[in-house]
């Protein structure tokens, strides 16, 4: 993210889930003071290809497309509190549109209606939501569209490794953002007591670098169990009533691999609240830069 970055990018299709994402857009515009972009990509491929390559029928359904979005425009701008909404059609792959217009547009984020089906164990990830959240050089939000606008309670799930001063960096700059405490969570493997732990050190330090920045923050370390580390993150969220969970989606060092890691991958597919997702890219920032003065009594920044 850089800090001039202005624009909320939402793909719609006009299918409910991206109707609910883009109002939950324009709720969260009005509190950062962001514009909103909202993006329609016409996919044409396989049995397509001959309906439209005459090119007439393309031309029908590209000016039905900009009459149904500015159509939807002018629904949103009536919602209250004036916002500069713009709109945007392309034509090709939907995923690859979407990573393409992020950039061209300098995008703060990308906000994505959640709508595959099945229950928790079957469904799987979309193609659009799996490969925006692999490859967007900007954080996306998964949105659920399960709870209010508002965003209270955010969870964020830490381990040893370097993504570490990246998740934290950016639990800081969201918090301030939208005004939420910070839920930092982890468990423990292995068998080393839970206050001699590595782990609890680095949530600790964590935890007091967000309170000395005026965030709110609690941490929460699991005690060893045969229970999967994301399912704890999931049921954690679920009883504190968390908004939001804020993950990574790959392990530091395999950036360049062609998938999401296990524990985001069943954090975005499972959850019921929305998932803020970051690659490494989304958060190769300075946050002394993006933030501000920043108190930092353990060199977290440096």
């Amino acid at each position: 993210m850089k800090k001039d970055l202005q624009n909320i990018l939402v793909p719609v299709d006009f299918n409910q889930s991206s109707i609910r994402a883009a109002k939950y857009a324009y709720h969260l515009a009005k509190k950062i003071q962001a514009n909103i972009v909202l993006l329609n990509v016409i996919e044409i491929s396989g049995v397509l290809l001959d309906l439209f390559s005459s090119g007439e029928e393309l031309v029908k359904v590209t000016d039905k497309t900009k009459d149904q979005l500015e159509a939807f425009k002018q629904e949103l701008i009536e919602e209250g509190q004036e916002i500069e909404i713009s709109t945007k059609i392309e034509k090709g792959k939907r995923y690859k549109k979407i990573l393409e217009a992020a950039k061209e547009v300098d995008a703060r984020m990308i906000i994505l209606g959640e709508n595959h089906q099945g229950d928790l164990k079957t469904k799987n990830l979309g193609s659009t939501v799996y490969h925006v959240t692999l490859k967007s050089p900007v954080p996306v939000i998964t949105y659920k569209g399960t709870h209010d606008d508002e965003v209270n309670n955010i969870v964020v799930p830490l381990d040893l490794t370097k993504q570490t001063r990246k998740k934290i960096g950016t639990a800081l700059a969201y918090g301030r953002n939208y005004d939420a405490k910070i839920y930092l969570v982890s468990a423990l493997i292995g068998g080393i007591e839970l206050k001699e732990s590595r782990i609890y050190k680095k949530l600790k330090q964590a935890k007091e670098t967000l309170d000395r920045n005026n965030v709110e923050c609690e941490i929460k370390l699991f005690e060893r169990s045969e229970i999967e580390p994301y399912q704890r993150v999931l049921d954690y969220a679920k009883e504190i009533k968390a908004d939001m969970i804020l993950v990574m989606t790959h392990h530091e060092g395999y950036t360049h691999d062609n998938y999401i890691g296990a524990f985001a991958h069943h954090i975005i597919n499972e959850s019921i609240v929305s998932v803020m997702s970051l690659t490494s890219s989304a958060t190769s920032v300075d946050f002394k830069n993006l933030l501000g003065p920043i108190v930092d009594p353990f060199a977290i920044f440096k």
